[in-house]
């Protein structure tokens, strides 16, 4: 019996209670050492709290009350700070284990010590490559070569183990202590990029992000929002802050107008 599990798996619950119901009933079947692992809810809706509590007494894990929708990214690093595994796993609440994973993942980070954040194929409910799951820096050109060559025929051409710059968040794991030593989540992304931002962080450290094209689980993406224009309106604010982090000023003023002009489309 271990003193302390060797992942901590942390999902943020928004409007997602049903949903986290049946990530936590596949978790179960597929990964039955549970003394390898941890589960962390971190509840953002104070209206699903009574569910989660109930939901609390058929799986095993620890709820954390944030007491208020204030986004993602705060919600995982609420989760980070109670966990006790070596590697976190933020994972959505929206998606369906399909196999045991987690012991290949340990063995990843055990046998690699470069490695840094790991990202799991994501597929949709067609199980079909999930597009945007991985990619380059984000910058202008970047962005004309994404729109001309969706990521998801790249991803598909990619080796077993490919290194693109940033994973998803949907399922992205990374050793606590480079998280720890990264800063986080950055609180001032609501939605969007934070996972781009936190991989940045984590290169800038020396280590590497990869994506295991055979670690894959089903992602039912985007459940847990209100509508299409919140989904927009989130996407844009956080790539504006982060281009202005991380992007030159040019880059960043081009950006302002080319979002003015897609929002009159």
């Amino acid at each position: 019996m271990r003193a302390s599990p060797h992942v901590s798996l942390i999902f943020v619950n928004y409007r997602s209670a049903d949903y986290l119901a049946n990530a936590l009933k596949s978790l179960l079947a597929c990964e039955p050492e549970t003394d390898f692992w941890e589960v962390i809810v971190v509840n953002n809706d104070v209206s699903e709290n009574q569910t989660l509590l109930k939901l609390q007494q058929t799986f095993p894990f620890l709820l954390v009350e944030s007491g208020a929708n204030a986004g993602f990214a705060r919600g995982n690093n609420l989760g980070a700070k109670r966990a006790r595994g070596e590697i976190l796993g933020f994972i959505n609440p929206d998606v369906i284990w399909t196999n045991a994973r987690l012991n290949e993942i340990a063995y990843a980070f055990d046998t690699d010590r470069t490695l840094g954040v790991l990202g799991m194929t994501l597929l949709d409910e067609d199980k079909k490559l999930e597009a945007w799951s991985a990619g380059q820096e984000p910058s202008l050109i970047n962005l004309f070569y994404n729109n001309l060559f969706p990521s998801r025929r790249i991803l598909k051409k990619a080796e077993k183990v490919s290194s693109p710059d940033w994973v998803s968040g949907g399922a992205l794991f990374v050793r606590a202590e480079i998280f720890s030593a990264s800063g986080g989540f950055d609180e001032r992304f609501f939605l969007y990029f934070e996972d781009v931002d936190l991989c940045a962080s984590v290169r800038r450290l020396g280590f590497s992000v990869k994506r295991y094209a055979a670690l894959s689980l089903i992602h039912l993406s985007g459940k847990s929002q209100n509508s299409t224009h919140d989904q927009k309106k989130h996407f844009f604010e956080s790539q504006r802050k982060y281009f202005n982090k991380h992007r030159p000023k040019w880059e960043r003023w081009a950006l302002n107008y080319l979002q003015i002009l897609l929002n009159k489309t």
